[in-house]
């Protein structure tokens, strides 16, 4: 029962080990250093690899749409530690500096590729792009990660008058008549729906110059509520999804009148919110130590402006209210 290693065995042997670092080798993947910068945490080092894999492979049909959607998810997530990062460097240290913000916007452009970032001086904010997700879109059209990018590139359009918004998402839905993001859609549609339905209640009075009776803004914002309550009801009818659940928890708050304090549509300030408010696993950078100073790009307010009530007026105070960030500037 002893194995003896003759030269015969120790050659086999050698082979063998010859043969499994060969197997090994072949099924190592060009992106496979990326994945595991993500998961050891270096996320700022794993968007350089896939974006700059992708810049230098386009032609790369197999894995360049990969490393375009992972390039687009990573730098989707690091976008406030971004910005956080150059207020510190432009703002906090005193006087304010948009000039330094753009710098910094560019600096990013540098790294992850041209038109990554742009600086948004209005809300002090270096938002990504999705410049990643248009390139996908335009060269691997029938990509399965298409419909992710045809999403989030959707998001990125929802400011404005309803009669241009509601069409966008009906376009996106019909493109994707079934499947996982033909439910983002309909979630999508249910959210802007809420929204037209919480601007008209709150607002039409500034918009309509206080000639409007709240009777009348009923009449004008209850098919919204009765169109969002309807849509999330179809999803509701599996709740095993991800659109399901979320339907479920908003449907409950809208069908007792009130709101969930996020506004993702239609006014200036609002927001699509992260990727994980659709349902979309990103890796997400290490939230800040307890204590430190959160970033003005991270305050609720910006972004959720139904957590603040609508402010009180007279017909005399109307033209600054009409300005205010929370009135769509097309309805004006």
């Amino acid at each position: 029962g002893i194995l003896k290693l003759t030269g015969r065995g120790i050659s086999l042997s050698s082979m063998v080990v010859a043969f499994l670092l060969f197997a090994a080798a072949a099924q190592a993947g060009p992106l496979d250093e990326g994945y595991a910068m993500e998961r050891s945490g270096n996320l700022e080092g794993a968007a350089k690899f896939f974006c700059g894999y992708s810049q230098s492979n386009l032609s790369d049909k197999k894995w360049a749409p990969e490393s375009l959607i992972k390039c687009a998810r990573l730098l989707d997530s690091l976008t406030d530690g971004f910005t956080e990062r150059a207020e510190k460097k432009c703002y906090w240290s005193g006087g304010g500096d948009p000039a330094c913000m753009q710098r910094e916007a560019a600096a990013l452009n540098s790294q992850y590729g041209p038109g990554s970032f742009e600086y948004v001086h209005a809300i002090v904010y270096i938002p990504y792009t999705g410049v990643h997700y248009k390139v996908l879109m335009s060269k691997f059209s029938s990509s399965k990660y298409a419909q992710e990018a045809d999403f989030y590139l959707l998001l990125r359009e929802l400011v404005g008058h309803p009669d241009n918004i509601l069409p966008k998402v009906k376009a996106y839905l019909a493109r994707h008549p079934k499947g996982e993001w033909h439910r983002k859609g309909l979630l999508l549609w249910a959210r802007v729906n809420e929204d037209v339905w919480y601007v008209h209640r709150k607002w039409s009075w500034v918009l309509f110059n206080y000639q409007i009776s709240p009777e009348e803004l009923l009449i004008r914002s209850e098919p919204y509520r009765q169109e969002a309550l309807r849509t999330y009801k179809i999803l509701m009818k599996d709740q095993k999804t991800f659109e399901g659940q979320a339907a479920a928890r908003e449907y409950a708050i809208l069908n007792d009148n009130r709101d969930d304090s996020a506004v993702y549509s239609i006014v200036n300030d609002s927001s699509p919110g992260t990727l994980a408010a659709w349902g979309i696993e990103a890796p997400q950078p290490q939230r800040p130590a307890e204590g430190a100073s959160i970033p003005q790009s991270q305050i609720p307010q910006i972004s959720n402006p139904k957590g603040s009530a609508a402010p009180s007026a007279t017909p005399q105070d109307g033209e600054g209210y009409r300005q205010a960030p929370s009135v769509p500037k097309r309805w004006d």
